[in-house]
């Protein structure tokens, strides 16, 4: 079975195709609602769609369709309009589905235009043997027929090898062939396409392959000639073995090259658009980030500030930690951003917990503890009910970094894979940035010796799979404990 595109891949792809083609997209509730749209919805003629209304009733393909199962549909070039077709794709997710509507107007237009091509080819094809039935016919005239009436048709020059390694021209070449090189086209003697267009001179080499193997049909690419009034003229050659003869058909390019070429064009324009953009929105991006940033830390450390065993560069540490580990196991690039912002209010819900039990500096007695135990419920309560994917990963943080694999942790006995992902990474990082920094009761031990003493919770306190791919990434986990300039603000420092 083969693989799935990774994901920058595919998105990469869906891009380059939204890009070429126009696109619109409307999202559908599970109920039917028509939740929300964007994109050129005019240019499909779709105006007046009303949120909150039943998309099948404002969207007569939608009829029949909702509610989606499990697998994408695609419906194929659907009339929305005079001239105006689009291919549309369903596409289902847990609590929502998708329509994504990508224009076809156009490659429908030439497929008909080729359609088109092929039927006057086929008449053409006919007329021809209507000729070789003709009494009057030689066999000689016949290939000369034939070619003359291809080339008219097709804009191509058919050459065919010669024994001296020359070629001997096919029926009449058309008129802009004979412009290029106006002194070369007779058929009564030898003729070297590749004095007259250098371009051809490693092509003919390869053609050889060609003729020689009996191989597939091989193109040179398009290249272009400038006639004696400077005009230019795109090319392509191709390589054909065919009955036994060895056939060398230049084509003229004519439009579709400066089509081609002016598609590329703009691609290469939209490309560079695209990157100035994206490059404009990353560094919008990473400035409303630092700024999240800076807030979430002032705030936590003013909580936690109260905490003597706590510092700043710890609240900081576990964000990157988490970080690390977050895209170590392929989460996107949205995400592993949240983390490192989410990870550090871990600990938001000391805030609520007495100065008489936080600040004791000896072991809890069982009653202290059990107040102690209730700072994760607190933490879950203050960043509860945020319509930001940030904060509500910041709530599964501080509800669950206490919940143990095996069920055994706090405050819910929570077990596997119950627990949230990023609250099992916390719990990692928190847990290690602890042991390898000191505190009043204890000194700080190696990466290495703290390492040792999770591993004998692997499965017990952490995710298995999470705690391994965690040990893969020491040496980076050592840089950040190391790092002695995490702090972001002055007032993180120990002793002010």
């Amino acid at each position: 079975m083969s693989e799935a595109l990774p994901a920058p891949v595919s998105g990469a792809l869906l891009e380059l195709l939204l890009q070429q083609d126009a696109s619109a997209w409307l999202q559908i509730g599970k109920d039917g609602i028509l939740n929300d749209m964007g994109g050129e919805l005019a240019h499909f003629g779709l105006r007046g769609l009303v949120p909150g209304e039943p998309a099948a009733e404002q969207l007569l393909f939608l009829a029949g369709m909702l509610p989606l199962g499990n697998a994408p549909v695609t419906l194929a070039a659907v009339e929305l309009g005079p001239d105006r077709h689009a291919d549309i794709h369903l596409l289902p997710e847990a609590r929502r589905d998708w329509a994504v509507l990508i224009d076809r107007s156009n490659s429908l237009y030439w497929r008909a235009q080729a359609q088109q091509k092929a039927n006057e080819l086929n008449l053409l094809h006919r007329r021809l043997l209507r000729q070789d039935s003709l009494p009057t016919q030689t066999p000689a005239a016949a290939p000369a027929m034939a070619s003359a009436m291809l080339c008219n048709a097709l804009d191509m020059t058919v050459l065919e090898r010669q024994a001296d390694g020359g070629f001997r021209l096919l029926g009449t070449p058309p008129a802009e062939f004979v412009t290029l090189c106006p002194d070369s086209w007779q058929t009564d003697k030898g003729f070297h396409p590749q004095r007259e267009f250098p371009f051809l001179e490693n092509f003919i080499a390869e053609a050889e392959r060609v003729w020689d193997t009996a191989a597939k049909p091989r193109r040179s690419g398009p290249w272009v000639e400038t006639d004696a009034r400077g005009g230019e003229h795109a090319l392509e050659a191709i390589a054909v073995l065919w009955a036994g003869r060895r056939l060398l058909i230049i084509e003229l390019l004519g439009e579709r090259y400066e089509e081609h070429r002016n598609f590329l064009q703009m691609g290469r324009e939209n490309v560079l658009l695209r990157n100035y953009l994206e490059e404009q929105v990353h560094q919008r991006t990473a400035e409303i980030r630092a700024r999240e940033e800076e807030i979430a830390l002032r705030l936590v450390w003013a909580a936690e500030s109260r905490d003597d065993s706590e510092t700043g560069a710890h609240i900081r540490r576990v964000g990157l930690y988490s970080e690390v580990l977050a895209n170590a196991i392929g989460w996107d690039r949205p995400s592993v951003d949240d983390i490192h912002i989410a990870a550090t209010m871990h600990d938001i819900g000391k805030i609520g917990i007495p100065d008489a039990v936080l600040r004791k500096p000896g072991p809890f007695t069982r009653e202290e503890f059990a107040i102690m135990k209730t700072h994760p419920v607190i933490g879950g309560r203050i960043l509860a009910g945020s319509r930001s994917p940030m904060l509500q990963m910041a709530k599964d943080i501080a509800l669950s970094h206490h919940e143990n694999w095996d069920g055994s942790g706090y405050p819910y006995g929570l077990k596997g894979e119950a627990i949230p992902m990023a609250a099992r990474i916390v719990a990692l990082a928190d847990v290690f940035d602890a042991l390898v920094h000191a505190r009043a009761y204890r000194p700080g031990l190696s990466a290495d010796a703290a390492l040792e003493i999770m591993a004998r919770n692997r499965g017990r306190q952490f995710d298995p799979n999470l705690f391994d791919e965690f040990v893969r990434q020491q040496p980076r986990f050592k840089l950040i404990a190391e790092e002695q300039s995490v702090m972001l603000f002055e007032g993180f420092r120990d002793n002010p």
